[in-house]
């Protein structure tokens, strides 16, 4: 397999075997731009999120185009000021090794920007994260395998990359139970949302809402994006409308059967035609 990088603005293709591990991908990646090996890389995706080891296989497999970015954690603290401090522009890359250290008082100031930011996002999400909250944790008290993700996060105060994908799961088969197999932009958010808001842990300090990695409404993309795509492909499933003597063109209609909707009422049922796949509904909400 061939995975996209980028550093530093230049893009190069990178081998990646199925058999090699996440370390493995990043000393490839130093070996490809020239970087030292004791470079300490981090990884990104289109969306600027972080992408973690235990979540990387599964990425490039299911977005195989993606164009990853690499950066050193030290990159955003001396970005627009190497020329400042160097007498001339090196044009080989950098190998990650200079650092500029930072007075407690930067420290502090970063910090409690960071912690303002936070406190920001959830509070204007307050109203809607306490419902959101409540959805999920309905999900896994009545889905198989919900209590064990609960027990676990209490004992740990976290979750494996096992149960991280297992709390998906449960969460995505709920939502497609409860709204369709097409959930809309706000449901999936809701759910995204309830799972940091009842595991704050699995929160992403570093995205603007903290849930991008579980959806992201602006890119469409995300842990539970990715599973309603394989269930998609998984199950295939399509409208079956059965000819009979009182369906099809050649069936006599009269124009009383049913009242014709109108406005709200017919954009309502136009609405709810999309996300259902009760043939009986489908026969009714056409006939309106």
């Amino acid at each position: 397999m061939l995975v996209k990088v980028q550093y530093q603005g230049v893009k190069k293709f990178v081998k990646f075997p199925s058999d090699r591990t996440f370390q493995d991908f990043l000393n490839d990646v130093k070996s490809k731009f020239g970087l030292a090996r004791t470079a300490a890389l981090q990884v990104f995706d289109d969306t600027d999120t972080n992408v973690e080891e235990d979540i990387f296989h599964e990425l490039i497999e299911g977005s195989p185009h993606l164009c990853l970015t690499v950066r050193c954690p030290e990159e955003d603290i001396t970005v627009g000021l190497s020329d400042e401090f160097s007498p001339t522009r090196s044009s080989t890359p950098s190998t990650c090794t200079d650092t500029l250290s930072l007075s407690s008082t930067d420290h502090e100031e970063t910090e409690r920007a960071v912690q303002n930011q936070a406190a920001m996002v959830s509070n204007s999400f307050s109203i809607d994260a306490e419902k959101a909250k409540r959805t999920v944790r309905d999900a896994l008290e009545k889905k198989s395998g919900g209590e064990e993700v609960l027990e676990e996060y209490q004992t740990t105060k976290t979750l494996k990359h096992s149960t991280r994908r297992q709390l998906v799961n449960i969460v995505v088969s709920h939502m497609t139970e409860i709204h369709g197999r097409i959930p809309t932009r706000k449901q999936r958010e809701t759910y995204a949302l309830g799972i940091i808001s009842l595991f704050p842990s699995l929160k992403d300090p570093f995205s603007a809402k903290g849930y991008e990695h579980f959806y992201d409404p602006e890119k469409g993309t995300g842990f539970i994006s990715w599973r309603l795509k394989t269930l998609s492909r998984k199950n295939p499933k399509r409208v079956r409308l059965e000819m009979t003597e009182s369906a099809g063109p050649s069936r006599r209609r009269r124009i009383d059967d049913v009242q014709q909707l109108e406005g709200d009422a017919c954009r309502e049922a136009i609405s709810f035609l999309v996300h259902t796949a009760d043939e009986a509904e489908v026969m009714q909400k056409m006939k309106e």
